[in-house]
């Protein structure tokens, strides 16, 4: 084995820097490393892991929860008449069991947390607009 390739046993730490496509590419405090496996995955690929292990995610968390996402669903457009609600998910914060869904019409967006015991709104936040990113730093 050449003296800078890793083995089945070696760590991180004891690979060479020379090895992992030489030297690490300085970008400002941040180190970013060139790394390529031997083994390459498609975008799609990628995407189709990711959203099997969110379903699997949602799934095994789904028997905790106490209302549907149709329910978090009519509590986040009882606060939001009119508007298009959509990406409705069950999620966590830290350990609280929650669902999380996005409200917008033409104007506004708002970010909605649902409490996934009762169905009661604990988050109702507007999100910045394109316009509002684009210009944030020209006020």
């Amino acid at each position: 084995m050449a003296p800078n390739q890793p083995s089945d046993t070696t760590t991180a730490s004891s690979v060479s820097p020379a090895y992992i496509m030489d030297a690490p590419e300085e970008h400002g405090e941040n180190r970013e490393f060139n790394i390529r496996s031997s083994v390459q995955v498609s975008r799609e690929a990628l995407r189709d892991a990711y959203v099997a292990s969110r379903t699997a995610y949602t799934d095994k968390l789904k028997k905790y929860a106490k209302c549907s996402q149709a329910d978090a669903t009519k509590a986040i457009t009882a606060a939001h008449p009119g508007m298009k609600v959509s990406h409705v998910q069950l999620r966590n914060i830290r350990t609280s069991l929650v669902y999380v869904g996005v409200a917008e019409d033409d104007e506004d967006r708002y970010l909605c947390v649902v409490d996934a015991g009762n169905g009661k709104l604990l988050l109702d936040k507007p999100l910045p607009t394109h316009h509002e990113r684009v210009f944030a730093d020209s006020k």
